[in-house]
């Protein structure tokens, strides 16, 4: 008999019996029958359609196809990569696992995501996830060995489709129930920027109205940092950034990557953060449902951001980026990083395998891996060898850096707050500077997993604090404060935050030049932002290559509508406009001129350590 339902579960039979299995349970009937009344349409059509629904989406366990999937499918996808997990969160939750559904809601950067997470939860003993993913990944044999060892397919879209969302819902529901663990991608799609997207609340919402009505007692969430040292599709992203094309996955498509990965290019380090009890989390909330589960997936993100670790890449990168176009000694590169190492120690924060950096081998180490994959130049006929991005590569750069990015956001935040308050202050610092931190937070809020705004301003005394311990004292006059700015041992604002400034000053100043009365078409204006984006980075308007993205001109866009700057209107609006794009504008060139101050120290430094030893 077990013979007999093992090679039942590896035929294609299998999801149509478990669909069917599963269109028969009670409750989903009953959910059935009250979306019929609701719509006014058959009962027997509407349980049809149901099961039509469950036939696209169910997953069956197969001990054949499992195999398949872990040990040919899966070191396919992970053969490139080296797995730094953290055994000690692994432990922990395997624990939580015996009484509680786990919830696994990663990061997404990669296709090998998927295959990651499988490797490192079945190295640790851990159950098996049910893993959901878009549709466009149903194809032969990719869809057959996925289907049959976890993987649940859904549809890119499905807003107005009642039958469908109610089924998703339902089978999610009947999954937690059964206690199995799940895992999905909350960002909707992988990063092309190297950090966080906005979540997509849709899932998470299914599993809140399922503890809500009942019929799930609880669940754990899992937020799960899973960041890369490198990546072969970078690359790749990088150009679909660029003319907004993505190519359509396929057999084709599938042997091409799994010749990519083929290739060793470094760790990938797999952290926790904080689990989650939904069922106490919602037990913390009061209002309205939709509110509760934004905030639930804003935590859920913050706890990833917590759990990410800064890597030799990340740090590497974010010191070449804050030189320009400037070649850098390894010397230079080593004097840039050390800084940013004794920072993120100060600040406690989670590092991998970053202490090398501390040594001209270490980051020697790591200019090169970068140099091998085409991402740094090496040039070495000269005195000595130097090392800067290589043309066309500061989107590639840019998203290694942007792993950590937001381990310096404050700071950068901070900066420019004090830079401000010399140029547009009252002479009350604390007030000017507030007033200065809450514009940008406000400005940045669709980028970035701010804290509340209580937590935010306890966050920048404390970088304030790490920036100059008697700041206060020290910045009572604009000279002490450009003072400040200047006896910093870095600055980071114009190395963390021009990518994305730059790209909400085209997106600002697109809107500002499009006819009010007019709709905006989204598609039409992301196409027009990336040609004059082109055009302002050849006139040296736009000084970071990486700020041509669709993914954070699509940010911009967000808050330009959360402005209500998208609607058509009068004259109003025109003034509304330009005074975002002047806003952007301002912003930008202050980063710029800490940039032109950051590296006039830098060129001094140089001077001086010449000096030193001549």
């Amino acid at each position: 008999m077990k013979l007999l339902r093992e090679a039942l579960a590896s035929t294609p039979l299998a999801p149509v019996v478990e669909a069917r299995r599963v269109a028969r349970e009670p409750r989903l009937r009953e959910q059935v029958q009250a979306l019929a009344e609701r719509l006014q349409r058959p009962l027997p059509q509407l349980l049809r359609q149901a099961e039509a629904c469950l036939r696209e989406m169910v997953s069956v366990d197969s001990a054949a196809y499992t195999w398949l999937f872990d040990h040919a499918l899966g070191p396919a996808h992970t053969n490139a990569f080296t797995i730094d997990a953290d055994a000690v969160a692994l432990a922990r939750l395997k624990e939580l696992n015996r009484k509680h559904a786990l919830v696994f809601l990663p990061s997404h950067r990669s296709y090998a995501d998927f295959f990651i997470m499988s490797k490192t939860l079945r190295a640790h003993g851990l159950q098996r996830t049910h893993t959901l993913g878009g549709d466009n990944l149903r194809f032969f044999p990719f869809e057959q060995i996925a289907r049959h060892s976890g993987g649940v397919f859904i549809r890119r879209s499905f807003k107005d489709d009642e039958v469908y969302k109610l089924v998703l819902q339902e089978y999610l529901t009947h999954l937690v129930h059964k206690g199995d663990n799940l895992e999905w991608y909350m960002e909707g799609g992988r990063s092309r920027s190297g950090k966080l997207r906005p979540p997509k609340y849709g899932l998470l919402s299914y599993l809140v109205s399922a503890i809500h009505s009942g019929a799930a007692e609880d669940v754990i969430l899992v937020p799960t940092a899973i960041t890369y040292d490198q990546l072969h599709e970078v690359q790749a992203m990088v150009r679909e950034e660029q003319n907004g094309i993505k190519p359509k996955e396929g057999l084709g498509w599938l042997a091409s990557y799994v010749r990519m990965q083929s290739r060793w290019i470094g760790g990938v380090h797999v952290r926790f953060g904080e689990p989650m009890s939904l069922a106490q989390r919602l037990g913390q909330e009061s209002g309205e449902s939709r509110n509760a589960v934004a905030k639930i997936a804003f935590e859920v993100f913050q706890r990833i951001n917590k759990a990410t670790p800064v890597t030799a890449q990340a740090l590497v990168t974010l010191a070449l980026l804050s030189a320009g176009d400037r070649a850098l000694t390894l010397d230079e590169v080593l004097r840039q990083v050390q800084p940013l190492l004794d920072y993120a120690h100060a600040r406690s924060l989670p590092t991998s395998q970053v202490e090398p950096l501390r040594h001209h081998s270490g980051v020697l180490d790591t200019l090169d891996s970068l140099t091998g994959t085409g991402v740094l130049r090496r040039y070495e006929a000269g005195l000595e060898p130097v090392f800067a991005i290589e043309p066309g590569q500061h989107a590639v750069a840019a998203f290694y850096r942007n792993s950590a990015v937001h381990w310096f956001v404050n700071r950068a935040i901070a900066e420019l707050a004090l830079y401000d308050s010399l140029q547009n202050g009252s002479g009350e610092l604390e007030a000017d500077t507030r007033r200065s931190t809450l514009a940008l937070r406000d400005l940045l809020k669709f980028e970035f997993f701010f804290s509340e705004k209580r937590a935010f301003r306890d966050e920048l005394l404390e970088e304030a604090a790490l920036f100059e311990a008697d700041w206060r004292e020290r910045s009572a006059t604009p000279e002490q404060r450009i003072a400040l700015l200047e006896s910093a041992s870095f600055l980071i604002a114009h190395t963390v935050l021009p990518s994305f400034l730059g790209a909400y000053f085209i997106v600002a100043d697109r809107l500002a030049a499009h006819p009010n009365t007019r709709p905006v078409d989204q598609k039409r204006f992301l196409d027009d932002c990336v040609a004059v984006g082109r055009q302002y980075l050849l006139q040296k308007r736009l000084l970071t290559p990486e700020s041509i993205s669709r993914e954070l001109f699509g940010n911009a866009l967000r808050l330009a509508d959360n402005r209500r700057l998208l609607t058509p209107g009068g004259a109003e609006l025109g003034e509304r406009r330009r005074a975002f794009a002047d806003e952007c504008a301002k912003a930008l060139e202050a980063t710029l001129a800490l940039g032109r101050l950051d590296r006039r120290h830098a060129v001094n430094t140089v001077t001086e350590a010449s000096h030193g030893t001549s």
